[in-house]
């Protein structure tokens, strides 16, 4: 019988899970010490060392454990090789050892979380005892070179640990929205409660901390609403204003903030429009017409469309057109009472321009065209009174006599030409005599009256005005002269002396 060649034992490196110091150690800690002594004893001085060794290792990232584990395999390999063990055996316990120590790193990344970002000892210290204790077991395993057995006993504990972690987060995500829940109903201790309870879970958070210190303001918010609203009953707008304002800086986050300041924005835009309406029929009354109109188009940019804007612009313009009209009345008035019967027409022709429709200045300019057409025929015969003594101009100036005297009312200027022109009418139907003196051989005839004949005197009774005679004799030139007839004249001499 062949002599069995001893099997060398080389001591396998423990990872360590629970390598990180902790606060304080449990009853289950305990144990877990007592057993790592154990088989600290049994694989001599070689295990301590690496078991305090190994703890850096397996903190470093998983690309550190990567590069160093050529090496570990090789001098792994060497101290754990069975000569019994064909290489491949050895090659795939090295294989499931690195995967082990794979999962082994990723549950040490997962407690790191939970001790120094998630305070996990403030909140799960029951759970998280459980799940160190799945921990030990693998951590066992892999003492005992069972690396298939511990890869799946870590793989437990990193999948209960990671349920750990979102049971964390779930918690941490239900405060947050609990805190906002209370801060809307502006709960101050459910508000501080729910804040808290997720600063615990997650420290120094900032969603958390900025919602706790919200919740410190929600007395100060909750009187600001209270004066905001009495101010709103008092229809003090100015002071409502002045409280969402102090809310606003307080805390321009609170829930309500915005709608009361859409309120506070349609009742400010409300008070502007009824005073912007009060001041335009305030200036309209007055006949401040320019600003009654800017007050009802700034009413009107308010509520575009409004009726009793419109009705108001309305009214000033109807009101303006009238108080034009009026003035230019009394302008043409005036002008017919002091004579100046164009100024006159010239203001009914602008009140026409203004509304088509004006009755007075319809029917005034009427009158006044009547008027200046009589006005402008006595004129012209009182500028030249001497033509009256045709029959022609005489009918006529009897018509605009007979018009002149039916016009009454017209102020003292027209009466007065009225009157010179009666007086020129009367001196004009008045013939006065006339005393004609010739040669008896010259042909005496006036125009526009008749031939006279030949004579050595002539008397006959004419109008006042002016005449043409005429005097032709047979190898004499003609005579002709203009006289004008006038009372107490001398007599007048016509005979052709000329010999041609």
């Amino acid at each position: 019988m062949e002599t069995e060649t001893p099997l060398k034992i080389t001591p396998t490196p423990p990872p360590l899970s629970r390598g990180r110091p902790t606060k304080a150690l449990s009853s289950s800690e305990r144990k877990f010490s007592l057993r790592w002594l154990v088989v600290v004893l049994a694989f001599g001085v070689a295990g301590i060392f690496v078991f305090l060794v190994l703890p850096e290792v397996v903190r470093e990232r998983t690309t550190e454990i990567r590069s160093s584990r050529d090496s570990e395999r090789e001098a792994f390999v060497e101290q754990t090789k069975d000569p019994e063990l064909a290489p491949y055996a050895n090659l795939e316990r090295e294989k499931a050892r690195e995967e082990a120590t794979v999962e082994l790193a990723s549950f040490v990344e997962l407690q790191e979380i939970l001790e120094e970002e998630m305070n996990i000892d403030a909140w799960g210290t029951d759970e998280y005892e459980r799940v160190k204790e799945l921990a030990s077991v693998a951590d066992r395993y892999f003492v005992e070179n069972e690396y298939p057995r511990a890869m799946e006993a870590y793989r437990t504990a990193t999948s209960e640990l990671q349920k750990l972690i979102d049971d964390g987060r779930a918690h941490y995500t239900e405060s947050i929205a609990d805190g906002q829940v209370a801060l809307d109903r502006r709960d101050e201790a459910a508000a501080t409660i729910a804040y808290q309870h997720a600063l615990t879970i997650v420290p120094g958070d900032p969603i958390a901390a900025n919602g706790h210190t919200r919740a410190t303001l929600l007395p100060r918010i909750s009187t600001l609403f209270r004066e905001f609203d009495r101010s709103l009953l008092r229809s003090d707008l100015k002071r409502a204003r002045t409280k969402l304002d102090e809310l606003n800086d307080l805390d321009p986050a609170t829930k309500g903030l915005a709608e009361a300041l859409a309120n506070l924005l349609e009742l400010e835009s409300e008070a502007r429009y009824n005073r912007f309406i009060s001041e335009g029929f305030a200036a309209l009354q007055n006949n401040r017409f320019d600003e009654a109109t800017s007050s009802f188009d700034q009413a009107l940019d308010r509520k575009p469309g409004d009726s009793v804007a419109i009705d108001g612009l309305n009214q000033t313009k109807q009101n303006r057109l009238l108080m034009k009209l009026d003035g230019l009345r009394s302008t043409a008035e005036l002008a017919k009472t002091e004579g100046r019967w164009a100024d006159a027409v010239a203001a009914y022709d602008r009140a026409l321009l203004l509304d088509r429709s004006v009755r007075y200045a319809r029917d005034g300019r009427e009158d006044l065209r009547a008027l200046i057409a009589i006005i402008k025929t006595m004129d012209r015969y009182l500028d030249d009174p001497h033509v009256l003594s045709l029959d022609e101009e005489y009918t006529k100036a009897k018509k605009t006599h007979t018009a002149a005297a039916d016009q009454t009312g017209r102020g003292p200027t027209f009466d007065a030409k009225k009157g010179a022109f009666q007086t020129l009418m009367d001196r004009a139907g008045k013939p006065l005599p006339l005393v004609l003196v010739s040669d008896s051989v010259t042909e005496v005839s006036i125009y526009h009256v008749g031939k006279l004949g030949t004579f050595d005197r002539h008397e006959l009774n004419l109008r006042p005005g002016r005449y043409t005679l005429l005097g032709s004799s047979d190898g004499c030139r003609d005579v002709r002269m203009t006289i004008l007839v006038e009372p107490a004249m001398r007599p007048v001499s016509v005979s052709c002396q000329e010999r041609i």
